[in-house]
């Protein structure tokens, strides 16, 4: 009884200290932030500044279906319209810009979703729905750059129907909203309507616009028209016209001297016709943007893969004493021809070919281009060099190719201090290779023993090729190998399965659109600009070979003949151009060269142009 009364007084004092205390709470946690969708649209705003259209496409859409009514999901929408049209969809782009209208969109939003309309109505070649799109917008009041996009779209219009003065008219409304505008879209614009303008539209549009300041490149344009046509006297009026009446004018200050005297004149030998036409015309179009505001001036002919002709043009261009020098041909046939005829007509020539020992014609060759010995000297600077690979074995079709990539491959890997364990090779267009990779299988297998293992193999031929061997030992101890590979390993984007079959392959490019370089980018968007696609490699290799020439004529002023392969030889790396580093002394260009991988189907550079390359 005791021990109860005892329990319950102190029961009753705890109670009593427990009252006497202010209320305690459990410890207080910071609020849980809810997420609102900023990260997913901040990826997909990073992967749309790097281009990488297809993931910011998933984050863009990532974020609508977790934020459809978010505070971005407008702009959300909006880039993804852009991105279809990034992605060469461009019906795909109209229904999303006129869903976007269809679900009410007002201010900013609207007026950007029907510039978008237009501007897919344009790239789907349907010109006069474009137009009217755009000049009903022009009625709205729009923010400066969304005028000067405007504007300068309904420009390309009027280009597109063959109306040089409509175009010359929405260009001037342009203009007056150039400082929020694209400045390089201007100037493009600019430079097509004055070169698509005939003599008559210019004098008309020179005469009715005397005061613009648009007309001044229509007056040098006509003089340069009057030069070329032999009327030199009809140059200097227009010319004096020009000083008269823009006398600050950039024309004037910068081109002048150039109207009196004759510019450096580059041959280009490209094939412009027959099955090869689409080759030669990427490498034109990567030659003609590099030329553009130089003093330089191309000329071209014709070389589809017929030596006969190929000699008989570097003959006829050799006897213009205006040409400094040629540049081509790309067929191997035509640049064996080329070099020889350029070496006795005493013209130098700076092949775009693959075709090995060029520069053995004579000292007035040169070679700048993606050869097989670049390739495979960049894949073991970096497989030996940096990755700590040291035994390889090759694994190469019996072709021309084949054979001689298998061949320099074993050169280069000696003289870089590698071990070739082996090598194999098998019929050109096989698809089952058991019997011819059946020894290479147990060398690897006998892994245990370092004596005859393999930590690489190369096979040097193209991707569908490359990822059956890899789909046929994807379950050999041989596929844990490192996969070396040459350009031709490069997945399109229609060949998704061969890219995940090569998943970690590695390889050599002379050109990566997914270089982040500031100089590759300005190069893509010049084009991109220009063209209204990406560029290739044929295309940054013209764009190469005619920047080397302009940035050496522009330090060393003029060059004879005689003097040029000298002078070339000395030239060493050069500005906004990081895939050339000079000029060997066999006059073979050495070039930085990517070297990419496949991750999880997907081309990624490892190394860009200069890294890990002495």
């Amino acid at each position: 009884m005791w021990f109860r009364v005892l329990l319950s007084c102190l029961t009753l004092t705890l109670l009593s200290s427990c009252l006497a205390l202010p209320p305690q709470f459990p410890p207080s946690q910071p609020p849980v932030a809810r997420d609102t969708g900023d990260n997913l649209f901040r990826e997909a705003e990073k992967y749309y500044r790097n281009q990488d259209y297809r993931r910011a496409w998933q984050k863009y859409s990532a974020y609508l279906q977790q934020q459809p009514q978010g505070p971005r999901a407008s702009q959300a929408r909006l880039r993804q319209a852009e991105l279809l049209g990034l992605l060469r969809d461009w019906q795909g782009s109209l229904r999303q810009y006129q869903a976007i209208l269809n679900r009410g969109a007002e201010g900013d939003t609207a007026l950007q979703a029907r510039y978008g309309i237009g501007r897919a109505y344009f790239k789907l070649g349907r010109y006069q729905q474009a137009a009217e799109v755009l000049e009903s917008l022009t009625a709205s009041e729009l923010p400066g750059p969304l005028r000067f996009s405007t504007n300068a779209l309904l420009a390309e219009v009027a280009l597109k129907k063959g109306e040089v003065e409509p175009a010359f008219v929405r260009l001037r409304l342009a203009s007056r909203d150039l400082a929020a505008g694209d400045q390089e879209w201007f100037n493009d614009l600019e430079t097509r309507l004055v070169e698509q303008a005939t003599p008559a539209e210019l004098e008309h549009l020179a005469s009715l616009y005397r005061d613009s300041p648009l007309t001044a490149p229509l007056l040098w344009r006509l003089a340069g028209l009057a030069r070329e046509q032999g009327r030199p006297a009809e140059a200097r009026k227009w010319l004096m016209l020009l000083k008269e009446r823009f006398p600050e004018s950039k024309e004037v200050r910068m081109k002048e001297a150039s109207l009196d005297s004759t510019k450096t004149v580059l041959g280009c030998l490209l094939p412009l016709s027959g099955r090869l036409a689409a080759y030669g015309n990427r490498v034109k179009q990567g030659m003609e943007l590099a030329a553009k505001g130089t003093s330089l001036e191309l000329v071209y002919r014709d070389c589809p893969n017929k030596p006969d002709t190929a000699t008989r043009m570097v003959q006829e261009l050799a006897q213009d004493a205006r040409v400094l020098a040629l540049l081509g041909p790309l067929t191997s046939a035509d640049a064996k021809a080329s070099s020889q005829a350029a070496q006795a007509a005493g013209i130098p020539l700076l092949a775009l070919s693959q075709k090995q020992d060029l520069t053995s014609a004579g000292p007035m060759v040169f070679q700048i281009f993606l050869t097989p010995q670049l390739q495979v000297r960049a894949l073991l600077r970096y497989t030996l060099g940096q990755r700590g690979l040291n035994r390889y074995a090759v694994f190469f079709p019996e072709s021309t190719y084949g054979r001689i990539l298998a061949q320099l491959f074993g050169k280069e890997l000696v003289a870089q201090g590698g071990v070739l364990v082996g090598q194999e090779s098998y019929a050109p267009g096989s698809t089952d290779f058991t019997l011819s990779i059946g020894p290479l299988l147990a060398t690897y297998r006998a892994g245990g023993e370092v004596s005859s293992s393999f930590e690489a193999l190369f096979i040097p031929d193209d991707v569908s090729t490359v990822a059956a061997i890899a789909t046929q030992v994807a379950k050999d101890p041989l596929r844990q190998a490192q996969f070396l590979g040459t350009n031709l390993a490069k997945p399109g984007a229609a060949q998704e399965k061969e890219a995940q079959a090569l998943n970690g392959i590695l390889f050599p490019v002379a050109f990566f659109g997914g270089d982040p370089n500031p100089a590759v980018q300005s190069f893509i968007a010049a084009y991109r600009q220009r063209y209204g696609t990406v560029p290739d490699y044929l295309a940054a290799q013209g764009y190469m070979v005619v920047r080397l020439m302009a940035h050496l004529i522009e330090t060393q002023g003029t060059v004879t003949r005689a003097e040029l392969p000298q002078k070339l030889l000395s030239l060493r790396e050069i500005p906004n151009l990081p895939w050339f580093k000079g000029f060997a002394s066999n006059r073979q260009a050495d070039l930085a060269l990517y070297i990419l991988t496949i991750k999880n189907g997907r081309v990624e550079m490892v190394i860009s142009p200069g890294a890990g390359q002495p």
